[in-house]
């Protein structure tokens, strides 16, 4: 700050004023205005001590306010461009919150069936769909597609977001078609077999052991690809095993992988069915 005189600077008789109001002017004097300062308080008018402090403070803050510089102008930020597509539901929100903790292998489905019913992204899940899909550029695609305009205006305010290996431009095919899972050759045919025929067939198969933990990611692949009517009846046919069952443990675990996928394709239906 710029001096007021004699050698006190503007700051150090600004900080002789706040130490005169914290002591109050009943015990000490505000400080004698110098140079520039005393041109802008007439004191010979003012003989109260307070009256001295308060024309003081007003000069001090006209001075300070005088010597600071403009703000750079503010830019003013543009609206994302409108997305007329209807926002999904809470209940299929919180089920990609679940997806992507418990059961990852259904997150394509989930997500492409978004698209393909027309739905788009809830705005509060958009940040976090982008952080976790920076790498691979199928799936990074169906998120920008799911997300709308939106996906793009924030990356521009947060980089962070982008994709890490820039913006990969991969087939339409690969955006649009579900990735095939290993499933073994044996158990193909329950793919497009009636949803009782498949329901009674995985779950004797996990109750009398020939399906047991081992064959854990053969059974998460089977179900994520089983026709959709059979994922209630499959459900059901795992809440029959009894806990004296050997393959009770993995029942429990699969029954939430069918109910979960039921769920996930009833909260993603049609907009117009709602």
């Amino acid at each position: 700050m710029h001096s007021s005189g004699c050698g006190m600077s503007m700051a150090a008789h600004w900080r002789e004023l706040v130490t005169t109001a914290m002591l109050g002017t009943d015990r000490r004097d505000p400080p004698q205005p110098e140079g520039p300062l005393a041109d802008l308080v007439d004191d010979t008018l003012r003989a109260a001590p307070s009256e001295r402090m308060l024309a003081q403070v007003a000069a001090c803050t006209a001075v300070q306010r005088a010597g600071v510089q403009p703000a750079p102008p503010v830019v003013r930020l543009q609206a994302p461009a409108a997305d007329d597509r209807p926002v999904i539901v809470p209940a299929a929100a919180n089920r990609w919150r679940h997806i992507t903790v418990s059961w990852p292998v259904l997150e394509d489905e989930w997500m492409l069936t978004l698209v393909a019913n027309g739905w788009r992204v809830a705005p509060e899940l958009v940040p976090a769909v982008l952080q976790r899909h920076r790498a691979d550029p199928v799936r990074r695609a169906r998120a920008e597609i799911a997300c709308g305009p939106l996906a793009d205006w924030l990356v521009q305010l947060v980089p962070e977001l982008a994709p890490r290996q820039g913006r990969a431009v991969p087939s339409h095919e690969s955006i649009s078609e579900l990735p095939d899972l290993p499933i073994p050759l044996e158990l193909e045919p329950l793919l497009s077999a009636s949803p009782v025929q498949s329901a009674a067939a995985i779950a004797a198969g996990v109750d009398d052991g020939r399906f047991a933990a081992a064959h854990r990611a053969v059974l998460v692949n089977l179900i994520a690809r089983v026709r959709p009517d059979a994922l209630a009846p499959i459900t059901d046919a795992f809440h029959l095993i009894g806990s004296s069952s050997p393959g009770y443990g993995l029942a429990s675990v699969l029954a939430d992988l069918s109910h979960t996928r039921h769920r996930m394709l009833d909260e993603l239906g049609s907009p117009r069915a709602r």
